[in-house]
């Protein structure tokens, strides 16, 4: 039991402790949200972002909750994971890098009652993180000139609850219900003047699973999978500080709000499973339409996501497996710049090892590409490293039947 009541803490210390340290430290992260967190993690973080159709009985899969009803019953299933990112940037001849590292995932589940689960859960939604010098020549002098500094830091994070209904003839119905939270920070520095915008949002959120698991025979099942979530507007706190180190009087006051707003979507998935292997894809449309830029030169676009995976265990299936994992993916950014727009690929691949107790220690790498990037436009590749552990707690026999 100590293990549940340290994660319960965990997931109920304050949100900012999640976004304490970015996720990114990408200049494009300035715009819109920040960069959207695409939500790989845990025992599939080496399937390419697939998960709609995932299940498992010792596996916590938010991507879609209807997938909860296949938790082992009487006991508490525990989910802990953390990433770190090489990411580098590349632009007209120039390039950078950057090295960052988070909490990735953390929650907890059971069943409650016969066919009823529930978990709870905390994870990112997005990050912002950059640092940006420009140096511009002052008008009427012989070359003299002026640099400022750009920087941005924050981002936004959820939790809440999960709860799916196991129906008969394997059909799960479930529901993420979220709090969502951050704040997003800008400053611009030029010599003794700083400049700061401060924006802090929040919102709850609901999204919804479905899950058909058809059982071909003993060893083999089929998965048929879709989630949806609808848009739901940010409430904001935008602040202005001005401020100089030169003296003088500094200046605070309130910006207008543009619409922001968490996007909906609605994905498809399916998966086929027997028991050495498993193969899965996802596809996700997000709508993004609804959101507002504060830049004339950005817009905002609906993205398409493709993701495939696949799972094999090699050696003894029954005693302490060890699994390998291999994924791709594809989807378009949300962010258009001067009407220019790149398309991401994803390649990962990882290892579960099966402890005792059906205990799980996982392994994933991804690697993220672009194509399609357009003359003057930066671009980004970046390695990201996923550890994550499974555990379970046994139940109290009287308190769950």
């Amino acid at each position: 039991m100590k293990k549940i009541l340290f994660c319960i803490l965990a997931l109920y210390s304050p949100v900012s402790i999640l976004i304490a340290q970015n996720t990114t430290n990408s200049p494009t992260s300035m715009f819109g949200l920040g960069e959207i967190s695409t939500g790989e993690g845990g025992q599939y973080a080496g399937l390419g972002g697939a998960g709609i159709a995932l299940r498992g009985s010792n596996f916590l899969n938010t991507a879609n909750p209807a997938s909860l009803t296949e938790l082992t019953e009487q006991r508490f299933q525990i989910d802990a994971g953390i990433m770190g990112s090489y990411q580098n940037y590349t632009q007209r001849g120039a390039s950078n890098h950057s090295v960052t590292g988070n909490l990735n995932n953390l929650s907890i589940g059971c069943r409650i009652i016969p066919r009823w689960y529930g978990a709870v859960f905390l994870a990112p939604v997005s990050s912002v993180g950059y640092a940006i010098t420009l140096d511009e020549e002052i008008a009427g002098t012989n070359g003299s000139t002026v640099s400022s500094l750009f920087q941005g830091e924050g981002g936004l994070s959820k939790m809440g609850v999960s709860t799916a209904y196991l129906f008969d003839k394997g059909l799960s119905v479930g529901t993420n219900l979220s709090y969502v939270t951050g704040t997003i920070t800008q400053t611009e520095t030029q010599g003794n003047a700083t400049e700061e915008t401060s924006s802090y949002k929040h919102t709850f959120y609901a999204d919804f699973g479905i899950q058909y698991k058809w059982a071909i025979d003993r060893e083999r099942f089929f998965v048929a999978g879709a989630v949806y979530g609808y848009s739901q507007n940010f409430r904001q706190e935008n602040n202005l500080y001005v401020s100089s180190s030169s003296g003088g009087e500094d200046i605070e006051s309130s910006l207008k709000r543009y619409r922001q707003c968490l996007p909906q979507f609605f994905g498809v998935g399916a998966s086929y499973n027997c028991l050495r292997w498993m193969a899965t894809i996802d596809y996700k449309y997000i709508d993004w339409s609804r959101m507002e830029s504060s830049q004339s030169n950005v817009s905002f676009q609906n993205q398409h996501r493709l993701s495939l995976g696949g799972k094999y265990t090699p050696d003894n299936v029954y005693r302490n497996p060890v699994s390998l994992l291999l994924g791709t993916g594809i989807s378009n950014s949300y962010i258009v710049i001067q009407k220019k727009k790149a398309t991401d690929y994803y390649i990962s691949t990882g290892l579960n090892f099966g402890l005792r107790n059906n205990n799980v220690l996982s392994f994933g790498l991804k690697y993220k590409g672009q194509m399609k990037v357009p003359n003057g436009m930066q671009k980004e590749n970046s390695f990201s490293l996923f550890l994550n552990i499974t555990f379970s707690e046994r139940t109290y026999r009287a308190k769950i039947q």
